[in-house]
């Protein structure tokens, strides 16, 4: 028998495969998974009935319940079509368990196996990388999905995600080495769907992009990733991932081109309809640098921020970034300047307009909204970037 027990739960022999048909797992199949992954023991009725009923048995007789889950167990297995299937889930010693002289195989088991391998000291980096993407092949998702509310469950969905995350990791480090792009976008878009804030993975996949010139796609995704840290967990990026926004705008040195075929190439990147969209220190940049020629240039430039009110943590948030980021840009002109600052707040920046101007743009901002999320906007504010002292 080879069973699976990442991404679903499968148990295949003799040409016949049986999988779950739901999405959450009956007790018959959950007591299958538990004498499973603790087969090398055998397992007292005590510790069944306290997993999976508690204090549910409400008087019942608990050996008896306890032989008709079993019951039901093989019968399951017996309609799946394979073979001794009534042999395979043995009574012992007052308490069931998995029968050993039946030759039997987990994908977990592999893929610890495999993990052990790789950690041999002095162990040489093509079969540590070869023996890594092996387990990483063999992770298909969480341990047990289905089954993921069980007490038992939680624990080993954890620890087997950080185990497979630190071989993607070390298999990253190895692929990025030796050059092989096509492998590191494929591994780490795979392990993101496993853990889509791992800041590791998510450089690694930024860097990739750009050793593969695709700067576009890797500014796209970077602005994903950072929208979804201030929705979901209400943070900034690191300051390692802020710093490879500046890797993502930096221009290609091509010295053998001339100033006007550069300046055209640079020209196309930016030729795009709506505000420009910077994260928090390119923005700080573009402040700094009108600051210093607003004196002399005697244009009036502003900078308006735009407050929601904030989400405590653990509750979802209401929408009103979200809307507020799809809004501002169509509101804008083209040269204006916005970001994103923290979870709750946007700056906008905007030259050569009046006071009056800004409110003007505010109120139509407010009207462009979503009349659900106005009262979710705590305040706007603006300031006139000439006033302000240094």
């Amino acid at each position: 028998m080879r069973i699976e027990l990442f991404g679903e739960f499968a148990i295949t022999g003799n040409g016949k495969r049986i999988t779950e048909n739901t999405k959450k797992s009956s007790k018959v199949w959950r007591l299958l998974q538990y004498l499973i992954t603790h087969r090398n023991r055998s397992i007292s009725q005590e510790e069944l009935l306290d997993v999976f009923c508690g204090d549910q048995l409400d008087g019942g007789n608990p050996g008896s319940i306890l032989r008709t889950m079993v019951y039901r167990a093989r019968s399951a297995l017996e309609k799946g079509g394979l073979e001794n299937a009534s042999n395979i889930i043995v009574a012992k010693s007052g308490g069931y368990s998995i029968n050993k002289n039946i030759e039997c195989v987990t994908d977990v088991e592999e893929f610890e196996e495999l993990i052990k391998k790789s950690e041999v000291p002095n162990i040489k980096a093509d079969v540590k990388l070869d023996l890594l993407m092996q387990a990483a092949a063999l992770y298909k998702g969480d341990f047990l999905p289905n089954s993921n509310s069980d007490m038992w469950v939680v624990p080993l969905v954890r620890w087997y995600r950080t185990m497979y995350l630190d071989a993607v990791h070390d298999a990253l480090k190895l692929l990025s080495m030796l050059e092989r792009n096509r492998e590191v976008a494929e591994l780490c878009t795979k392990a993101l769907v496993v853990d889509p804030f791992d800041v590791k993975l998510i450089e690694f996949h930024i860097k990739v992009l750009l050793k593969q010139g695709k700067n576009t796609e890797a500014l796209n995704f970077y602005k994903r990733m950072e929208s979804m840290f201030f929705d979901v967990l209400g943070v900034n990026f690191s300051s390692e991932l802020r710093d490879l926004y500046n890797e993502i705008q930096q221009p290609e040195a091509k010295d053998e081109m001339g100033l006007d075929s550069l300046l055209t190439e640079w020209a196309q990147d930016a030729d795009y309809p709506g505000a420009y969209y910077c994260d928090a220190g390119v923005f700080k940049s573009f402040f700094q640098i009108e600051a210093r020629g607003v004196q002399r240039s005697g244009r009036s430039s502003f900078v308006i921020k735009f407050n929601t009110k904030h989400v405590p943590k653990g509750q979802k948030p209401s929408g009103v970034m979200r809307q507020l980021g799809m809004t501002i840009p169509r509101c804008l002109r083209m040269g204006d300047i916005f970001t994103r600052c923290s979870p709750n707040q946007y700056m906008l920046m905007l030259f050569s307009l009046t006071y009056e101007d800004c409110k003007m743009l505010i109120n139509r901002i407010m009207r462009s909204m979503d009349s659900k999320y106005i009262s979710d906007i705590k305040s706007s504010e603006i300031c006139l970037i000439s006033a302000i002292r240094k």
